[in-house]
């Protein structure tokens, strides 16, 4: 069974590499596709009560996400994102049960948080979409795609442009 880990960053444009995905494996019975989005940290303090209180109830249950917060508008763009992304590849004649969707949250480099996931999901490709940087801000910031080819290790890495 190869196992697909689909990192996805609920930007405009991330849906289409689901889409070619799904053009080119929506026959392939044999794949499973993993959806991973990382959501960025938010201070405890600056969260409402009720806020905090859910995400230490998710806490009890995902020890990786022990002691990081997140905003709810980030988790509910997050689970929209995710949605879609079902529905996109369901479109296209993927099964359901192959799909599920999962999610971390910043703690570090993303491209060392992508690998892990898809190391812990037994994932035997990696696929992220790219955006086109200016030179400037790509020497300086770097890319995920980019580290990501450099650091990978038994895996593929599939880097579709959007």
């Amino acid at each position: 069974m190869e196992r697909f880990l689909i990192a996805i960053d609920c930007l405009p444009g991330c849906l289409k590499t689901l889409d070619y995905i799904s053009r080119l494996l929506k026959e392939a019975e044999c794949c499973d596709f993993k959806i991973f989005h990382i959501l960025p940290t938010a201070s405890p303090d600056k969260l409402r009560m009720e806020e905090v209180k859910r995400i230490e109830r998710v806490h009890a249950t995902r020890a990786d996400l022990a002691g990081y917060f997140w905003k709810d508008e980030d988790e509910r763009n997050m689970n929209e994102y995710f949605s879609r992304a079902r529905e996109s590849l369901a479109s296209r004649g993927i099964a359901e049960d192959r799909i599920s969707c999962h999610f971390g949250v910043e703690s570090g480099d993303l491209a060392d948080i992508i690998l892990a996931k898809a190391s812990e999901l037994e994932c035997t490709t990696v696929v992220l979409g790219r955006r086109r940087q200016g030179r400037v801000k790509e020497f300086l910031l770097g890319s995920v795609s980019h580290t990501l080819l450099k650091l990978v290790r038994g895996a593929a890495v599939w880097v579709i442009e959007i």
